[in-house]
């Protein structure tokens, strides 16, 4: 009797294992691996040149089935606006890291100087913005959102272009001012 509980568990456990298997394989990412290189740009999935863009989406959207969205900034792209107005974004989680040179940065109504090798993590829901403080700063400073957004993306390209857009569509909500810096 015990063999037969044994053999009937083996069989009834052979079909489980196969939709198991399967249903593996539909949520695996088709994605490919990519380089992208320093003179280009990833916006809706797609490797461009880039032009005179201020922003520079490293990874999109596309890219991580909207897990993650990546972009850099440089200093210099920077030096005419400051930087973005104070913002918050509802849905996604970022993070700065400053790779080289110097930014303020504002979270809440606390203003940081941030170095290369300083990172911040936004939660989402909290009001943030930075700017570049030096003229002539090599700086650069990346921008991790999560998840990523669609929309987001289409606001960067705009970014990116050199506008900031008037309204945003969804989100970031805008609550202030950019840093004011002299």
């Amino acid at each position: 009797m015990k063999r037969r509980h044994f053999m009937l568990s083996i069989l009834l456990a052979i079909p489980a294992a196969t939709l198991a298997k399967f249903s593996w394989l539909k949520t695996a990412k088709t994605q490919k691996p990519f380089l992208i290189r320093a003179d280009e740009s990833r916006f809706q999935g797609e490797q461009k040149k880039m032009g005179n863009d201020l922003l520079r989406c490293v990874i999109s959207c596309e890219d991580t089935h909207s897990g993650m969205l990546m972009g850099t900034t440089t200093a210099k792209s920077l030096a005419d606006k400051g930087g973005p107005p104070l913002h918050l974004h509802t849905h996604q989680d970022e993070i700065l890291f400053v790779s080289s040179g110097e930014f303020l940065i504002q979270i809440g109504t606390e203003i940081f100087r941030a170095k290369a090798g300083d990172a911040v993590f936004i939660p989402r829901g909290t009001h943030h913005t930075f700017a570049n403080p030096i003229a002539n700063n090599p700086g650069m400073l990346i921008s991790i959102h999560q998840p990523g957004d669609k929309q987001m993306e289409v606001d960067f390209a705009t970014v990116a272009s050199g506008h900031f857009p008037k309204s945003w569509e969804n989100d970031p909500t805008i609550v202030g001012p950019p840093i004011h810096v002299d």
